[in-house]
């Protein structure tokens, strides 16, 4: 039973990653981009601080390295800036299924940059992956054009924050880690306000009450999705849970028609299929690859 609430949990995750980014592209360029990735950091930031504050002050120790921790708050911040920006030029499900190829950059990156031995299996399932994006994007067609590379840069700081997750993992709490990287993110946002306030300011103070209950519920659901994922970890292995990360495809075309009347094409759903399987294929592979090293251990 245990094995199956981490996966309704996950599932729950995805709708609520899916609901956060349709309010992204609600909010649109009504709010500039760092007061958005602000406002969602720093709602972070305080709520998993209250959160562990339960617990006394010694649960804020359990950090890991430093380094470690502002290299994954800024792969976590590019990768947000990355996905909102994508959002404000690109349909919902596009967006979210070129997003999707994290497991295939990490294939690469394992490699080209770790020098790793990649069977040819999990080649394949990249060169399909990228069969895939090339059936979503459909080079020459004009539709989407050079916006594309905002979720394939999301993609790609997503897989390299997951690496960095991967080494902090064993070192500190889930939970304070989160609120650690959502504080390094607030004070460099912080400082980045503080630098351009001239141009930024202006620009903050048109935004509309109705804009700013956005960011907060937009904020609300990020956060709330980060503690659904956790308590989905700690009920299920992640082999197990990642296929379903893929159910955010399926969400983010259900939001992308209720709030904004727009479904993918033909071609763009065969595209974000190809993704998903390859995506899939990847993790699966890489499970079973693992499984096979504990037992030979």
């Amino acid at each position: 039973m245990t094995a199956e609430a981490g996966v309704a949990l996950m599932v729950a995750t995805t709708a609520t990653f899916a609901a956060s980014d349709s309010v992204v592209k609600v909010i649109g360029t009504a709010v500039p981009l760092t007061a958005i990735l602000l406002g969602r950091y720093i709602f972070q930031a305080i709520a998993l601080g209250a959160w562990q504050a339960r617990g006394g002050i010694s649960r804020f120790r359990h950090m890991g390295t430093l380094k470690l921790q502002v290299l994954r708050a800024v792969l976590l911040l590019l990768n947000s800036a990355c996905t909102f920006a994508g959002l404000r030029f690109l349909p919902l499900p596009v967006s979210t299924s070129l997003a999707m190829m994290a497991p295939l950059i990490s294939t690469l990156l394992a490699a080209t940059l770790l020098d790793e031995e990649v069977s040819r299996a999990r080649w394949s399932m990249v060169m399909l992956g990228f069969i895939g994006m090339l059936i979503v994007v459909r080079p020459g067609s004009g539709e989407f054009s050079w916006a594309v590379a905002f979720p394939i840069g999301a993609a790609t700081t997503f897989a390299c924050f997951q690496v960095v997750s991967s080494k902090l993992s064993t070192a500190g709490d889930p939970v304070t880690t989160n609120f650690y990287t959502a504080l390094i993110a607030s004070i460099a946002l912080a400082s980045l306000l503080w630098i351009d306030q001239a141009a930024l300011l202006p620009a903050i103070r048109e935004v509309t009450a109705g804009s700013w209950l956005l960011v907060i519920a937009m904020a609300s659901l990020a956060t709330s999705g980060h503690l659904l994922m956790l308590q989905a970890l700690r009920r299920t292995p992640l082999a197990v849970l990642t296929p379903f990360g893929y159910a955010q495809l399926a969400f983010a075309t259900f939001f992308s028609w209720l709030l904004f009347g727009k479904v993918p094409d033909m071609w763009t759903f065969i595209g974000m299929t190809v993704i998903a399987v390859s995506g899939i294929g990847t993790m699966l592979m890489h499970a079973r690859s693992f499984a096979g090293n504990v037992a030979d251990e």
